[in-house]
């Protein structure tokens, strides 16, 4: 199924929310991309983690309508504004005419953070504030830290059940978000070291400093690979896939799945070892 961002009148509308009340009982997986992902690549990809998630859920891709440029980073965030609104009415006609067990948001990239603008609008209204998400999974969130602490988290904490973010000291595609649009990144460590851990712990401490009890976060830096992309996109990884496999079908907590607890931190930080 999918959902665009794009162009929205009352007929599609209509028909997209019998076809969603004809899912009533599953729950509905909505697939966020990231920056410079055309809408083919999009559905692409999520139709891939559908395939491979293999659960009984009904699974959407949200298209926000990207440049499709290396060079469209500046019209893209100024397309998830105009985007949130649009993210906003999907989730309420799922929330109200499905009424599904569960929603859960993957998003990965830049799609962070038009799924943390969409939370803050729906916060921010008081006929919407009561609507609740099972569970946001953000894959290498390109969302700036300054936004996240003023904005966001208060959304994150009172309509979220449970935020699990996936990060890689390595990746290298957030860099020139920083370089040329001072984007501070949450999805990289405040400071750099050369111990990865270092790295990974300074991110988890500042998450859980800002939504304590709310965050597991799940360091995949030892896993291979191949190229910069890769390094970004972490769903195309085999641990990763596996890791949301459990997390999603079963609802399995972190001390149930394939994955280590770094030693010495008492938080809910995570490994997916080599």
């Amino acid at each position: 199924m999918l959902a665009r961002s794009r162009k929205w009148n009352r007929s599609p509308i209509r028909h997209f929310s019998s076809s969603l009340r004809a899912q009533f009982g599953k729950p509905f997986v909505i697939w966020i991309h990231g920056y410079q992902a055309s809408f083919r690549l999009s559905t692409t990809h999520c139709a891939q983690v559908a395939r491979d998630l293999n659960i009984d859920a009904n699974v959407l891709t949200f298209d926000w309508a990207s440049s499709e440029s290396v060079l469209g980073y500046t019209r893209d965030v100024e397309q998830i504004s105009r985007s949130t609104k649009h993210l906003v009415d999907l989730l309420e006609a799922i929330n109200n005419e499905v009424n599904p067990p569960k929603i859960i948001i993957i998003a990965h990239s830049l799609g962070c953070r038009l799924a943390c603008l969409a939370l803050e609008k729906l916060y921010s209204d008081a006929n919407t504030r009561s609507l609740k998400l099972d569970h946001v999974i953000f894959l290498a969130p390109n969302v700036d830290r300054e936004e996240f602490d003023r904005n966001f988290k208060s959304a994150l904490q009172a309509l979220v059940n449970k935020l699990t973010i996936y990060v890689t000291s390595d990746d290298n595609a957030l860099l020139p978000g920083k370089l040329l649009y001072n984007v501070d990144s949450i999805g990289r460590p405040e400071q750099f070291s050369p111990d990865t851990n270092l790295d990974e712990i300074q991110t988890f401490l500042y998450y859980e400093k800002q939504l304590p009890g709310k965050i597991d976060l799940v360091d995949v830096s030892f896993s291979p690979k191949k190229d910069v992309l890769l390094k970004h996109r972490l769903f195309l990884e085999r641990p990763v896939l596996e890791d949301l496999y459990w997390l999603i079908r079963d609802d399995y907590p972190a001390a149930k799945r394939h994955l280590l607890k770094y030693k010495g931190s008492k938080a809910d930080y995570w490994v997916i070892p080599p």
